[in-house]
């Protein structure tokens, strides 16, 4: 008899989805994650994930998500006293 599932994915904790974030996939497909985070107390913070295996961002890379950087940590300023 066919049986039909229900699958519910969440953002992961801690994560708080917003545009800012900061997407890379390696050279052999290791994904990296970097997200505003709203922490108890609504504490902005910076979230990171990454695959098992870790992620690399080449040097070259480096400014860029050195500048996103900032602006995530913005957003996730903006984030925490919006929900104060």
């Amino acid at each position: 008899m066919p049986r039909n599932e229900i699958v519910t994915i969440l953002a992961p904790a801690g994560a708080v989805p917003h545009p800012s974030r900061y997407a890379h996939i390696d050279v052999d497909g290791d994904r990296l994650l970097i997200a505003t985070a709203l922490m108890p107390g609504n504490v902005p913070g910076i979230y990171f994930r990454t695959d098992a295996d870790g992620s690399s961002v080449p040097l070259a890379d480096l400014p860029a998500l050195i500048a996103q950087l900032q602006v995530i940590a913005a957003a996730s300023q903006t984030e925490a006293e919006e929900a104060r």
